[in-house]
């Protein structure tokens, strides 16, 4: 497939409507569709879908993925996946675990839990099929006794 070929395949991707979701239980292909954007479209080549949990090894919280898209960098191929919190992040693949099913070990990131959720997709309660703890990461300062910050 030429470059202008695989163009044209990425502008035709779709947003993700909650229409589109059916009521899906723990299946271990779970894959949930994702939304598109045109710097995406552009920059590189979007997905339509993907598993609904991301695990980046160098962080502390696992995401809910918004959108992602593969980019070529340094002439490498790179991912590139947004989450519903706000937060993004680029590899090359290595550190990123995509689940069908947060560790039960692990938290949620609440913000991307809420955010999904209010845009029609399913808990992760329920694409789990059992309860995912949810919550977020806290700074603390630890250079000083008494900080007002």
């Amino acid at each position: 497939m030429n470059t202008e070929t695989k163009q044209a395949a990425a502008i035709e991707m779709i947003p993700c409507k909650s229409s589109q979701i059916a009521a899906i239980g723990h299946d271990p292909e779970t894959k949930l569709p994702l939304e598109r954007t045109a710097f995406h479209a552009k920059n590189g080549f979007p997905w339509k879908s993907c598993a609904p949990f991301v695990e980046n090894s160098r962080g502390v919280l696992i995401h809910r993925p918004r959108n992602g898209a593969t980019y070529n960098l340094h002439k490498k191929p790179h991912v590139g996946v947004s989450f519903w919190c706000g937060m993004s992040t680029s590899s090359d693949g290595k550190n990123l675990t995509f689940l069908t099913s947060p560790p039960e070990d692990r938290i949620l990131c609440a913000r991307c839990e809420a955010a999904a959720v209010a845009n029609g997709l399913p808990s992760a309660d329920e694409l789990a099929g059992r309860h995912v703890h949810k919550g977020g990461v806290v700074a603390v300062a630890t250079c000083c006794d008494k900080v007002s910050l």
